[in-house]
């Protein structure tokens, strides 16, 4: 299974890293002409990030670019990139401190929305240490929490598939699959669904609240489980109850949960 990083800042030491913030006429053919300009000067990107813009809007580039062993002068090398025909104007961002740089765009958005990142040490706090002074009423609270987020954030998701012509069931349920392994909390398989009577099977693979809470004596999901809930919920407009009766914090290979409707 391939990682993938969604770092926003670097640590490099000894390196010289400088940023670009390119902004131009969104148009096909951009990114590789801006990769282009850099590989053709011997200088190597670091890191790049792109906002999505339709044909013929305003686009914007983030770079770092790593000058540690080039002779050029970073603000040459901007005022060249410039004069591309693709290119509108170039930002030259300076690192504070050598060996660090930051991707300090603000607000991060999601689908439309206001997002953070959290890493392994917040989701710690948020899913174990939660529990852990609230005893089952925190795990009450995290099951609901789920639920809610599940509906909120899936009607816009599945509003989004019906406005690209996918209203069919089988083609919400992909995407709502695709879009749960996309924001990081498992590999969704669908193992028995029925649509005319409302029932269930998932496997979530390398879920995330429960790889946090090995090693248990029982499944230990309530967050995830809520949020599929909530998914259901939404997919089959009727409230739906999750259980998990596989998880691998007790040593399965994988988590399963069984999606019945709510009694």
């Amino acid at each position: 299974m391939e990682k993938f990083s969604i770092d926003r800042f670097l640590f490099s030491p000894g390196r010289r890293l400088i940023g670009y913030v390119v902004r131009g006429v969104s148009k096909r053919g951009v990114l590789a002409s801006v990769a282009g300009f850099f590989s053709d000067r011997s200088l190597d990107i670091a890191y790049c990030s792109t906002r999505a813009a339709s044909e013929g809007e305003e686009g914007r580039i983030l770079l770092f670019i790593d000058f540690t062993d080039s002779p050029l002068d970073p603000y040459m090398v901007a005022d060249e990139l410039g004069k591309l025909d693709v290119i509108g104007n170039v930002e030259v961002i300076e690192p504070k401190i050598r060996g660090f740089i930051a991707d300090t765009s603000f607000p991060l958005i999601i689908g439309g929305a206001r997002a953070v990142l959290l890493d392994e040490s917040a989701l710690k706090g948020l899913l174990l240490k939660f529990r852990e002074r609230l005893g089952t009423g925190g795990e009450a609270m995290l099951y609901h929490i789920g639920l809610d987020v599940g509906k909120e954030r899936w009607r816009y998701i599945l509003r989004m598939a019906e406005e690209i012509g996918a209203e069919r069931f089988m083609d919400k349920v992909s995407i709502a699959a695709e879009v749960f392994r996309s924001m990081g909390y498992g590999i969704m398989r669908i193992r028995e669904l029925r649509e005319e009577l409302p029932h269930a099977v998932l496997e979530v693979w390398d879920c995330i609240e429960c790889q946090l809470g090995r090693p248990a004596k029982r499944p230990f999901s309530q967050f995830i489980r809520g949020l599929l809930a909530g998914i259901t919920s939404v997919i089959y407009e009727m409230d739906m109850y999750a259980l998990e009766t596989r998880c691998i914090a007790v040593g399965d290979p994988h988590c399963l949960f069984e999606i019945t409707p709510q009694k």
